[in-house]
């Protein structure tokens, strides 16, 4: 499978994707990276046969899409909402992983620290990491793949962020694998 990842930030997901293809967890390909800004995220892939480009409006990302022959997308700490024609010509092949076990603390304003501090805030015993595919809804696809984890002696939402950051790797890698072996 080809695979682009889009990124915003610093891509430690993507990090995590491009060790696990080096390391043959999977069989896949990361040949594209897209970012809707720089980033360091987009750095990571420096020296690999990977492009890595700031895309511009849908038909931009479409044809770098296509030009690429992506099989699946994955959004790794992308901020940005994708344009419905995105979502259509790759509807079912969008995966996205996000901080915490939907449907809790999704949606629109719910991503990264936010999510953690919001977490904290309510006194939650559990958090974890999901993998769902992506729809026009935010944080609304279908669940693929949860991690949990108990934070009820982690003291911040830093802590949280540090501890599900590391679920989030582990999770995003073996959902890329069990797709690719038609497991999800």
């Amino acid at each position: 499978m080809n695979i682009a990842v889009f990124v915003s930030g610093g891509g430690t997901n993507l990090q995590a994707l491009l060790d696990a293809e080096r390391e043959g967890f999977f069989k896949s390909h990361i040949c594209l990276v897209l970012g809707n800004r720089p980033c360091k995220g987009l750095e990571r892939v420096a020296g690999r046969d990977c492009a890595a480009l700031v895309h511009g409006d849908s038909e931009d990302i479409l044809r770098l899409l296509r030009e690429h022959e992506i099989d699946l997308v994955v959004l790794a700490g992308y901020l940005k909402i994708l344009p419905e024609e995105v979502l259509s010509a790759y509807e079912g092949r969008i995966i996205n992983i996000h901080p915490s076990l939907l449907p809790k603390y999704g949606g629109r304003g719910m991503y990264g620290h936010h999510v953690h501090e919001a977490v904290f805030a309510h006194g939650e015993p559990y958090s974890g990491a999901t993998v769902h595919r992506v729809t026009g809804e935010v944080d609304g696809g279908t669940v693929l793949l949860q991690s949990k984890v108990n934070i009820e002696k982690l003291k911040s939402p830093e802590e949280i962020a540090d501890t599900v950051l590391v679920l989030e790797h582990q999770l995003l890698k073996t959902a890329v694998k069990y797709i690719e072996e038609e497991r999800l």
